[in-house]
């Protein structure tokens, strides 16, 4: 009878020993000079750091290869939070080895966890001298590096001499390597310097490394409303924004289009989402307050706008349009001061000062409006392609004829119809220059624009109201971000 659990057999009275089925081997001795790297390696990549440490104290006096176990102990320090330590490390295994490349990374690559950004730069320099190979990585820190003291340069050549070789390491980065980042830096360098056509072709090749990648979707549609690419951008975002709807980026870029298409109402449907979960946030308030003042609701427009300025008091974008409502609602005190802080942020702004200009004829100081408007007018002069603004020609003409400055505002209507050649304008603008064409008796000869609505309608121009040219309406763009 054979009992459970045990190894022996009653038979017949008789206890018969079982032998033992159990085969005892004994266990492998691994030889004294065997390299146990790819052992290391495995512990190393299973974040078994205690093991790693263990098997480096045990093997650092014998092995053959110490350079690799302080290498890796290197690796654990800076994991741990021990940078010192971990410099000291990667450095002893420099000194073992020189030639080896990956340990000038790793070292860099401490020094910036530290924020030692310039002596990351020379480590990084020196691996790019001693590489015998194009390195994708060694080129996105260069340019990482670069772009980070650009932005904290002072001196404005220096700074802007950074920033381009910034953008040639990221270049050489994305042509030799396949890294996410280095293609989301250097569209953002295109984009700084309002190069977004580049900073798109760029994001779309970053989409065949990461094809579903919202973020990237979300920027390349808003590099498609800044080229006034409105269907592009819609069609890139579409998606986006079903997947994910708590993406208040992808939901403000959102919004713009519907708000350039004029849905007001479906626009503020995606705004009141953003607020809801996100609602410090400067661009969203500045397009409620330019979706308000579609509606004509002023005072809700002033306090959204108001709101935006408070949270970016140097967005440009919120001080302007805040200004062109105070004037709309004929608060033109609040107008003046709000357009001096929009002038100080830029000074180059044509359109600032055209609004300066009609603010301050309304204060009844002639002079200085007619200085204002004639600097927009000069400033305006050389603007060419997508960043001209005729309004700025049709303003000072319409200002020169109510002042009696006739000469000047048949000057002032010739710049402006030869800005506005090639421009799909508003009716209310047709009408006004229309209007003003008739009152200065400027003959048609040389002067071609296409007006064909406005001149054809003699009894129209009869019948039309008298020219109030303060009234002129002023297109103004939801924006998504400040760049």
């Amino acid at each position: 009878m054979y009992e459970a659990g045990t190894e022996r057999i009653n038979c017949n009275g008789r206890i018969i020993e079982l032998p033992s089925l159990e085969v005892v081997r004994p266990a492998p001795k691994m030889p004294s000079d065997a390299n146990i790297d790819w052992l290391l390696h495995i512990y190393f990549t299973r974040r078994e750091f205690s093991r790693c440490r263990r098997l480096i104290g045990r093997e650092l006096n014998r092995h053959l290869n110490a350079e690799y176990l302080y290498f890796v102990l290197g690796l654990i320090d800076r994991e741990e939070g021990n940078h010192i330590e971990a410099l000291r490390h990667l450095q002893r295994s420099v000194e073992l080895n020189p030639k080896n490349i990956e340990t000038y990374k790793e070292i860099g690559r401490t020094l910036y966890v530290m924020g030692r950004f310039s002596q990351a730069l020379d480590v990084f320099r020196e691996a790019e001298q001693s590489s015998p190979r194009k390195d994708h990585e060694i080129y996105h820190y260069l340019g990482e590096l670069l772009y980070r003291s650009a932005t904290t340069q002072s001196q404005l050549e220096m700074a802007k001499k950074q920033q381009d070789e910034a953008r040639a390491y990221f270049e050489l980065a994305v042509q030799t390597g396949k890294k996410m980042e280095s293609h989301v830096r250097l569209a953002e360098l295109y984009r700084k310097d309002k190069q977004y056509q580049q900073a798109i072709d760029v994001l779309e090749n970053c989409l065949h490394l990461t094809p579903e990648n919202a973020e990237v979707l979300i920027e390349i549609s808003v590099l498609y409303l800044k080229i006034n690419e409105t269907q592009k951008a819609y069609d890139r975002l579409a998606e986006v924004v079903i997947e994910r709807k708590c993406s208040p980026k992808g939901l403000l870029a959102f919004g713009a289009i519907l708000q350039s298409r004029n849905d007001v109402d479906g626009a503020l449907s995606k705004y009141s989402q953003i607020a809801n979960a996100e609602p410090e946030i400067a661009e969203l308030w500045n397009n409620i307050g330019l979706c308000f003042f579609k509606k004509q609701k002023f005072i809700a427009a002033v306090s959204s706008l108001r709101k935006s300025v408070w949270l970016s008091p140097l967005n440009y974008n919120a001080l302007y349009n805040l200004s062109l409502i105070y004037i709309a609602s004929e608060q033109y005190a609040s107008a003046f001061h709000t357009l001096a802080a929009a002038i100080n942020l830029r000074k180059d702004n044509a359109e600032c000062y055209m609004l300066l200009g009609l603010c301050l004829r309304k204060l009844d100081d002639v002079d200085n409006a007619f200085v204002a408007l004639e600097r927009s007018s000069s400033m305006a002069t050389g603007q060419q392609g997508a960043g001209r603004n005729p309004l700025v020609f049709l303003n000072f003409a319409l200002f020169c004829y109510e002042t009696g400055r006739l000469a000047l505002a048949t000057e002032q209507y010739n710049r402006f119809m030869s800005q506005a050649q090639d421009l799909m304008l508003p009716t209310e603008y047709k009408f006004q220059a229309t209007k003003l064409k008739s009152l200065l008796r400027i003959s048609n000869q040389g002067n071609g624009m296409p007006l064909e609505a406005a001149e054809s309608d003699e009894a129209a121009l009869a019948t039309a109201p008298e020219l109030r040219p303060d009234e002129l309406p002023l297109e103004v763009n939801a924006v998504v971000s400040q760049n």
